[in-house]
C-alpha cells in the first residue's frame, strides 16, 4: 500500500515538474481598454494573452503574446514590455496603477525592430535590435532577449516581474496612448524553465525514500 502511495507521489510530482513549462501565462479579457484610451480598438492593441519564460542554461527571456487581430492592423502600433529588475517603481501610480512596476522596458514595434531600455541607473542604457528580430506571425509575437540586455539591478533573473502595454503611437503622446496592460494591475513573475535533470534527480531522491522507507518496515 505504501508503495502504491509512493508511486503515485512520484508520478505527481514529475507531471507537476512538467507543468512548470506553463506556469506564468498571463490570459487577459479582450476588448477592455484602458479607461481613457481613444486609439484604435482594431484589436491588435488589444492583448489575449502573454508569458515570459527565462531559460538560466542559456541565459536567456522568452516573450510570447497573442492578440485579438493580426499585428500591423493598426498603422500606429508598437509593443512595450515592461521589467523589473530589482529597481522598479510605480511609474503610472498617478493613473491608478501603483503596482505596475519597472525599471527597464523593451519596445517592439510591428517590424519586428525595437530597442531594450534600461532606465536605472541613469543616464538611460539602449541595445537597439533589427526589423525582424522579434517574430510576428499573424496576431501572435515573440521575441528572445538575452539576458546581457537586462542585467540585474538587485534580483535574481529568475525572480524578474514584467507587464505588457501596446500603445498606439499616432496619439499623442504620454499614458493616453496606453490601450491595454497584462495583467491588468500588477506585474507578473517570470517562468523560469527547469534545469535538464531536476525531474530525474526529484524522482531519484524520492525513490530512494520510499526504498528506505521499505526497509524500514520489514
Amino acid at each position: 500500500m505504501r508503495l502504491k502511495i509512493a508511486k503515485q507521489l512520484l508520478a505527481a510530482a514529475i507531471l507537476s515538474a512538467a507543468a512548470q513549462a506553463q506556469v506564468g501565462l498571463v490570459n487577459d479579457a479582450t476588448a477592455d481598454y484602458v479607461a481613457g484610451y481613444a486609439g484604435s480598438t482594431a484589436g491588435d492593441l488589444d492583448v489575449v494573452s502573454a508569458s515570459v519564460a527565462y531559460n538560466p542554461l542559456t541565459d536567456i527571456f522568452h516573450f510570447e503574446s497573442t492578440f485579438a487581430a493580426a499585428i500591423g492592423t493598426s498603422p500606429g502600433g508598437l509593443y512595450v514590455l515592461g521589467f523589473d529588475r530589482g529597481a522598479g517603481t510605480g511609474r503610472f501610480a498617478a493613473n491608478g496603477l501603483p503596482n505596475v512596476l519597472f525599471d527597464s522596458v523593451v519596445v517592439i514595434n510591428a517590424n519586428g525592430s525595437g530597442a531594450v531600455n534600461l532606465l536605472v541607473p541613469q543616464p538611460v542604457v539602449s541595445t537597439p535590435f533589427a526589423a525582424g528580430t522579434a517574430v510576428i506571425d499573424g496576431a501572435k509575437l515573440s521575441l528572445d532577449i538575452l539576458g546581457s540586455w537586462l542585467p540585474s539591478a538587485g534580483f535574481s533573473k529568475s525572480q524578474y516581474t514584467w507587464n505588457l502595454w501596446p500603445r498606439d503611437g499616432l496619439q499623442p503622446a504620454g499614458f493616453g496612448q496606453i490601450s491595454d496592460f497584462a495583467p491588468d494591475s500588477v506585474n507578473a513573475a517570470v517562468q523560469v524553465v527547469p534545469l535538464p535533470g531536476a525531474v530525474w534527480l526529484f524522482g531519484s531522491a524520492l525513490a530512494g525514500f520510499v526504498a528506505a522507507r521499505r526497509r524500514a518496515f520489514r
